[in-house]
């Protein structure tokens, strides 16, 4: 395997979701991110599309790195044939230790614990912890009720329109790693300084 240009983050849900294509779309994404050369860092489940894009990732050659929380490793059934798997003691060091990684993060369709973990970390570029990108893959649209729930509370004044702006949408992986790629060069090597969360 070729050195990776960096890493990307992917929160997706534990369960597969209603619709074939939320699994194509993650296999799809998981091409992507070999063919560009990223790895891929995520939530160390085996089950759902965290299991779909994890082993599509493997797959086809690809460099792939879990985290995962000591007590859900047996609740998740924690994926034992990655590159790596980190187990950490907790949801926050879990979070914290992922965006440490990271050079962008992905949320692809998902639950309670996808929308957390994704909100978690575009609130810290919010508050200019990190200057990495941060996207929605809107794949079927299933993220437009949150989209249009976005663009309300910039409305209501509740969300600064540049904050709102941190927040990119697409629809398919290629383009979404599109929009990433010019911003991971332009960072660099920049750290997450996982101390002040």
């Amino acid at each position: 395997m070729h050195e990776l240009k960096g890493k990307i983050s992917v929160f997706t849900g534990s369960s597969c979701g209603a619709r074939a294509e939320y699994s194509d779309a993650a296999r799809r994404l998981a091409r992507q991110l070999v063919e560009r050369g990223y790895g891929l860092v995520y939530g160390g489940g085996n089950v759902g599309l965290m299991g779909v894009i994890a082993d599509a990732v493997i797959e086809r050659g690809g460099h792939v790195t879990g985290v995962i929380p000591d007590a859900l490793v047996s609740h998740e059934v924690a994926h034992r044939g990655l590159s790596e798997l980190r187990v950490v003691q907790s949801m926050h060091e879990r979070k914290a230790m992922m965006a440490d990684l990271s050079n962008a993060f992905i949320a692809m369709p998902g639950g309670i614990g996808t929308m957390e973990e994704f909100f978690e970390v575009l609130s810290w570029a919010q508050l200019g912890l990190h200057d990495k990108p941060c996207g929605l893959l809107n794949i079927g649209g299933y993220f437009e009720h949150l989209i249009r729930f976005m663009d309300y509370a910039v409305d209501q004044e509740f969300l600064k329109p540049k904050h709102r702006g941190l927040l990119i949408v697409e629809e398919e992986p290629s383009r979404l790693l599109d929009r990433f790629e010019p911003i991971i060069t332009a960072n660099g090597a920049k750290r997450f300084e996982r101390s002040r969360t």
